[in-house]
């Protein structure tokens, strides 16, 4: 949904910064929140990435907080899936992170928390509906209340600790001689991921770790490959073991091989993946793996090497973390002996719920480190052993066009032409077992298409998506 051209999903509320992401409409948004909030625990844990407008936009949210009565925890910078981590141990009912995740620089956002995840489409709404209702001088706000109403914290020492207990630490440090590049893309990830593989043993080296004079951020924020030529060429001159790269709040994970390659996102989660099935078959009664709509194939191979099932969503990690804690649930009341976890292989981050039940980048790191010094294989060599697909991505723009004509006309159209297309929200997915699919996604984050494809030879995936993306554009240029 869009308010005041915000950008308004379950993914959070993204704008650009001074214009249609304001101090006056992050306030309202502030105050909004804290009406629709219905709990007699008023407690809010905040915090934000490293971008320079993040001020800001904080200290709207906290007086338009204070002016409804939270007491606020602030953790200041620090990365998303820490605050998660945090609120989660802390037992919070509500948080708020402002980030603009792996956006450009020029936009912000926050992301609203729930008891649970994020908050729904349905909650959006009547927040975003209460807006041009909200006068804000009839929420004065006093710097009196600061002193009494914010508590400030740093969660990252504990999340590190507790990170440790989830990993084989002592094997790690035993057999560790990895030499590691990390360019924290000078986001919030330099606080915790650099600390954590060095003491995991790890030789590391850091690049891209400061904003740069005039505040601007040293590559462009998203970890894909285009973005990281400079981390890309210090593994491959350095002859480093692994590189490693997040966007600015580090809920991703991009991974650069010993040989140099920018690997696809799923690649990290499905190292792993097949990792984690490997240690828990014949532990368990039932293996689940969750993963969403636009992850690979890959995984359907690999839950079938191991026995395992797999539960696609749709894209959002809330709806992740919804259906593991359903899955959870249903395991405890059927007594069953269980293992879930997952993740969205488009970003690389996984999902431990055990740990912690959001997209971590940091986690993901962390736990390829330890798969590395188990298997003591260069990871080209491990990535080799997984199946094999290839994908290709276009995108299209959308802003002007209304999504729910475009995917209903799309939809009409390929199935016309003899394609079995299944629907999930907005998405729609077709394609032949564990062949090939193409997937159609309007981003929940930016005004724009996806189309992404998949198959095993690479000339195919090109195909499929190129012929996807002329079908939208044909259908959107008869809008």
């Amino acid at each position: 949904m869009k308010t005041n051209n915000l950008i308004f999903t379950f993914s959070g509320i993204r704008g650009i910064v001074g214009k249609n992401l304001n101090y006056k409409i992050i306030k309202k948004i502030a105050i909004s929140f804290g009406l629709w909030f219905n709990n007699k625990d008023k407690r809010v844990i905040i915090g934000k990435d490293t971008r320079p407008s993040g001020e800001i936009i904080e200290k709207a949210i906290i007086e338009g907080l204070i002016a409804t009565g939270f007491k606020i925890t602030n953790v200041g910078v620090c990365p998303t899936p820490i605050i998660i981590h945090a609120k989660n141990n802390l037992d919070i009912p509500t948080g708020i992170i402002i980030t603009g995740s792996h956006n450009p620089q020029e936009w912000n956002g926050i992301k609203l928390l729930s008891k649970r995840t994020f908050l729904n489409n349905s909650d959006l709404t009547q927040i975003s509906n209460n807006l041009t209702k909200i006068n804000l001088d009839s929420y004065p706000f006093k710097k009196s209340y600061l002193s009494r109403k914010i508590v400030k914290l740093n969660p990252i020492p504990d999340y590190i600790n507790t990170l440790f207990k989830n990993i084989n630490l002592t094997q790690i440090k035993n057999q560790n001689d990895l030499t590691v590049v990390i360019d924290t893309g000078a986001g919030a990830g330099k606080l915790a991921t650099p600390h954590i593989l060095e003491k995991l043993g790890c030789k590391v080296k850091v690049i891209n770790n400061n904003l740069l004079i005039n505040s601007k951020f040293p590559r462009e924020i998203e970890p894909i490959e285009k973005n990281l030529k400079d981390l890309i060429m210090e593994v491959w001159q350095g002859k480093y073991d692994v590189g490693f790269a997040h966007d600015s709040d580090a809920d991703r994970l991009a991974i650069i091989g010993d040989n140099g390659v920018c690997y696809p996102e799923d690649i990290g989660l499905a190292l792993i993946t097949e990792n984690y099935l490997k240690k828990c078959t014949g532990k368990y009664d039932k293996i689940i793996f969750v993963t969403n709509l636009a992850s690979s194939l890959m995984f359907e191979v690999l839950a079938e090497k191991y026995n395992a099932h797999i539960i696609r969503t749709p894209i959002g990690e809330r709806f992740l973390s919804e259906e593991m804690n359903s899955l959870l649930q249903e395991c405890k009341l059927n007594n069953e002996n269980c293992v879930i976890f997952g993740g969205e292989g488009s970003c690389g981050g996984v999902m431990f719920p055990h740990f912690n039940n959001t997209r971590d980048g940091i986690f993901a790191a962390a736990k390829i480190i330890e798969i590395l010094t188990s298997n003591k294989k260069k990871i080209s060599n491990l990535v080799a052993l997984l199946p094999k697909y290839y994908a290709y991505r276009e995108k299209i723009d959308v802003l002007k066009y209304n999504i729910e004509f475009i995917i209903n006309q799309t939809k009409k159209e390929l199935i016309n032409e003899g394609e079995n297309v299944s629907q999930v929200g907005w998405d729609l997915r077709f394609g032949k077992d564990k062949e090939w699919f193409v997937l159609i996604h309007p981003s929940n984050t930016e005004p724009i298409i996806r189309i992404i494809s998949e198959a095993k030879r690479k000339s195919l995936a090109r195909i499929y998506c190129q012929t996807t993306a002329e079908l939208v554009k044909l259908v959107i240029s008869k809008s």
